[in-house]
């Protein structure tokens, strides 16, 4: 496509047929509402073995001039197929949308205005409430490696304990305006034209899991912000798989993720790595767990 659009929300699906539908709905609102001639809404959808693709198909024919979807015969993975969607539609604006997320179109405005307010903004996100309306904690500060090792083997409550370290903003549910941010989930994220032009979108090296950390990393470090506007909010039907139980596919997939932001950040990279890249072979050879993931939800 040669021509830039104003506006294009992205969705990339897997599995997500339970509330797949209702995010595209709140999505193609918006659009129609403000943008009926200049938005887009793009589903990359990750192989789902579900009814993704029939809805995906459904929405294209009902709405062939503001809707796009894609049917990959692969799971490329959360990052890959946002930067696939974004090459396909070049746009001044990006909202990346999970397929567990609904909102109101009028949202929309308050977040491009704060996107817009400064030309240093790269990503804002918005509060993200649970259904039952209680705030999730989606705005995080960065995290170290000994705090995320510590969490790991001996639980939040001895990390606390032991490695006292504020991972979340407690300041979340009395903010009334715009703050900056370490970083936040990228459950919903609004991305700058300016931003991924220069700096591209989402570092593929991350198939699942701190892709959304280190988007924003890289965002500061490039003399960019991350801003939290809690002025509006989207509704999050939020699963922590990863953390469901102690030992699962996801789990050591989110394990591999965070050793592979460490050895992308941290000064000591090479140790890191080698660790990553023996617990990929782990995953490679877990060829039972595969089948997990191809019937799990990202969310």
């Amino acid at each position: 496509m040669s021509s830039r659009r104003d506006v294009t929300f992205i969705i990339v699906s897997y599995n997500s047929d339970k509330t797949l539908e209702a995010s595209i709905n709140s999505c193609l609102a918006s659009v129609q509402k403000y943008y009926a001639n200049t938005g887009a809404v793009v589903v990359y959808d990750n192989a789902s073995s579900d009814n993704c693709p029939q809805i995906i198909d459904n929405f294209a024919n009902k709405y062939p001039s503001i809707f796009i979807g894609i049917k990959s015969n692969e799971n490329i993975g959360f990052g890959k197929a946002n930067n696939k969607a974004v090459q396909l539609s070049p746009s001044k604006t990006y909202f990346l949308i999970n397929p567990d997320v609904v909102f109101e179109p009028e949202i929309v405005n308050t977040l491009t205005a704060t996107l817009n307010s400064a030309n240093d903004i790269a990503i804002v996100c918005p509060k993200l409430l649970y259904l039952d309306k209680s705030i999730q904690p989606s705005i995080r500060k960065f995290p170290s490696f000994t705090y995320f090792l510590l969490r790991n083997l001996l639980g939040e409550r001895l990390q606390q304990r032991f490695y006292p370290f504020k991972y979340y903003y407690d300041i979340a549910p009395t903010l009334d305006s715009a703050v900056e941010v370490n970083w936040a989930i990228g459950a919903f994220m609004v991305v700058s034209q300016d931003y991924v032009d220069r700096y591209g979108l989402f570092d593929e090296r991350f198939f699942l899991y701190f892709e959304d950390v280190s988007l924003c990393v890289d965002a500061w470090l490039n003399g960019f912000r991350v801003i939290f506007q809690p002025q509006v909010h989207a509704l999050h039907m939020y699963q922590r798989v990863s953390t469901s139980s102690k030992f699962n596919y996801m789990k050591l997939l989110h394990t591999v993720s965070a050793l592979r932001f460490f050895a992308k950040y941290r000064p000591y990279k090479k140790r890191w790595q080698l660790l990553t890249h023996l617990l990929e072979l782990n995953l490679s050879l877990k060829s039972p767990f595969r089948f997990l993931l191809l019937t799990r939800r990202w969310s």
